[in-house]
């Protein structure tokens, strides 16, 4: 069930194995809180489903809504596999029992039903189904932004082309991986992922399943501590003022942190991000997984992408590896600083506390400017983040229109739904983090208690 936005719950309910300290339990990561717990339930609508013993394909986010903590994880269950008719045959399968208490008896309620009522006008209208021409068109895209980035290394003119390749390229290969990790490029899962697998790891050197576990996260609870892993940065970069605190251990630097406005988008991202998931993170996860399909393209990336650099300059390997990594250099700050103007600087979500889907969606995430079509081109249609995390497996280009649609939706139940200018979307990023910044420089890190 859903409290009320000033109510916090506490995870510690019921079912534990062993009593233990509420301040340590709520202090633990998902997974290891759900390791407290004899048996793990799951509600959807009125029902609790036993996942003690399920293996869940989408890795631990199952465990960031446990009914066991007080959670309801409806809408994330229907909004994640609305395309996956294999998903509910599973949940049907499991163990089951009726929940405690109705979502009748929630105070968002009357809310939600409308929210649901809502969302099938849009799907009846045709606002989830995919478009084969629009995806032509994005495929098409990624060709040219391709060959003119070759055609500007053939002319000699190295440091353009490596523009074109990461901000234009790359980062529309980041765009469309995305969406295909959503399902909602062709409305075939088995297509959507082949298409992720394919830009994810030619476009950016990555593994699009190593992605989608890591983004879903994000999508699940955003801006929720010790959950979003969108927020799990720090020593690299602190979003909050108690980041270093209550991320997990590591290293701290009070210079570091004072100069992460500056660093954050050509060192962070384009450096320590990069190298991190290319050489080490994304590589370690095929491997480990087998996934030889996206192992790959991965291997592609490298070595036909390097080799185009290669002939096109006409010279050596060295050198036109270097030019390669300077492509992804630039894809991986445009995507990185792209992806945080749209949460980073909002308010944080305690551990133990759960808000509804459409709360998570409207009071942790903004819109930027979805009525300015440029924007729309430039952050692949992202700029609509609180519509995205309403309805993830919408295909992006429809969500300006549902934008303009969902004001009245939010005038309606008094929800704060904010929508930014390009520019002011980039100066809230960049105060807030100069901001965190300071406070860490000036205060340092608090002692723990």
């Amino acid at each position: 069930m859903c409290p009320p936005a000033d109510s916090v719950r506490s995870p510690m309910t019921r079912g534990h194995k062993e009593k233990l300290d509420n301040s340590k339990l709520a202090k633990l990561e998902p997974h290891k809180l759900a390791q407290t717990f004899e048996q793990r339930w799951v509600r959807i609508d009125d029902v609790e489903y036993d996942v003690t013993n399920f293996k869940h394909p989408g890795g631990s986010v199952i465990f960031y809504m446990l009914s066991n903590t007080g959670a309801d994880a409806t809408e994330a269950f229907k909004e994640f596999h609305m395309r996956s008719p294999k998903a509910w045959k599973m949940l049907k399968a499991l163990p089951q029992r009726p929940a405690e208490t109705p979502r009748s008896a929630d105070p968002d309620a009357p809310m939600l039903q409308d929210f649901a009522r809502w969302r099938a006008e849009l799907e009846k209208e045709g606002f989830f189904e995919p478009s084969r021409l629009h995806l032509a068109y994005r495929c098409l895209e990624l060709c040219a932004t391709f060959a003119l980035g070759t055609f500007l290394m053939y002319i000699g003119r190295p440091l353009l082309a490596s523009v074109v390749y990461g901000a234009f390229f790359g980062a529309r290969c980041g765009w469309v991986q995305h969406e295909g990790g959503h399902n909602s490029l062709t409305g075939s899962i088995w297509w959507d992922k082949r298409i992720q697998a394919a830009t994810c790891g030619f476009g950016l050197s990555t593994s699009g399943d190593m992605w989608n576990q890591m983004h879903n996260k994000h999508h699940a609870t955003p801006q929720k501590v010790r959950h979003d892993m969108d927020l799990d940065t720090t020593p690299a970069v602190a979003f909050f003022d108690t980041a270093v605190e209550d991320n997990r251990p590591r290293g701290f630097s009070k210079a570091w942190a004072r100069l992460q406005a500056w660093t954050f988008v050509p060192v962070t991202s384009g450096v320590l991000v990069q190298m991190f998931w290319i050489y080490v993170l994304h590589p370690r996860q095929v491997l480990r997984k087998k996934n030889y399909e996206e192992a790959s393209w991965m291997f592609l990336s490298h070595v036909v992408r390097t080799s185009v650099i290669k002939l096109a300059l006409e010279c050596g390997w060295a050198k036109a590896y270097g030019w390669f990594w300077v492509g992804n250099w630039i894809a991986y700050m445009y995507l990185f600083a792209h992806f945080s103007t749209s949460h980073t600087h909002l308010d944080v979500v305690p551990s133990d506390k759960h808000i509804s889907w459409v709360n998570y969606a409207v009071d942790h995430t903004v819109d930027i400017n979805p009525r300015n079509s440029v924007v729309n081109w430039l952050m692949g249609y992202l700029n609509c983040q609180v519509i995205h995390h309403l309805f993830p497996d919408m295909p992006q280009f429809r969500q300006p229109e549902v934008s303009r649609r969902f004001v009245a939706f939010a005038e309606k139940w008094n929800l704060n739904y904010k929508v930014l200018t390009y520019y002011g979307a980039w100066k809230a990023t960049f105060s807030n983090l100069d901001r965190v910044g300071q406070h860490y420089y000036v205060n340092g890190k608090a002692k723990a208690h």
